[in-house]
């Protein structure tokens, strides 16, 4: 290093890959992302689970929580990873149990602690993937994803188009920020999960 000269540089940044990008597909043409409730200047990662519109060229983030601690049938806060989409009166479903997000707690840097305005009445294991449910029951998703985000996008004021994936192989659900339910997997037939 020459006399004088101070490097004060941040290395980049390394993104992991979430999938084999190789296999990567995306959708033909710009979806317009559903930010409704979102903070301006935010970014929403990539490979979130989306419902995509396919005619009306429209897209909306599916909440989804993964659980990371297990909990059994009598518990009304359940642990789950760090997520800015869930919201207070929001009914969180296990595909068999729901129940009614009462309040969240996002004070702990490593999780979420939400607690429900009663049980599911059934254990939640660590691992498994809450869905936004239609009902309170909780068997049905309110949206089922048929997408993914295919980049990360800061949450601008006005329209904001977005790419999406309609295919990715070797995708690996403990690096995805979002987890994609049973039923999410069952609708992405061009999607291959490493589990």
């Amino acid at each position: 290093m020459a006399a004088g000269f101070v490097y004060n540089l941040k290395p980049k940044e390394v993104q992991e890959e979430r999938y084999d990008v190789s296999t990567g597909i995306r959708r033909r043409g710009n979806y317009i992302l559903d930010v409704a409730g979102l903070e301006i200047g935010s970014y929403v990662p990539s490979f979130l689970p989306i419902a995509a519109d396919l005619k009306a060229k429209t897209a909306k983030i599916v909440v989804r929580a993964l659980v990371v601690e297990t909990a059994d049938k009598a518990a009304t806060k359940i642990k789950v990873a760090k997520n800015p989409y869930i919201k207070d009166g929001m009914t969180l479903g296990t595909g068999k149990n729901g129940a009614v997000v009462q309040s969240i707690d996002r004070t702990n840097a490593d999780y979420d602690e939400v607690t429900l305005a009663e049980a599911f009445g059934a254990k939640v294991n660590s691992g498994d993937a809450l869905f936004e449910a239609s009902a309170e029951g909780g068997t049905t998703p309110k949206a089922v994803a048929n997408s993914a985000l295919y980049e990360n996008h800061k949450v601008t004021e006005g329209i904001n188009s977005v790419a999406l994936l309609m295919r990715a192989f070797e995708i690996e659900p403990e690096k995805l920020v979002m987890p994609f339910c049973a039923a999410d997997k069952a609708n992405l037939p061009h999607f291959q999960f490493n589990e």
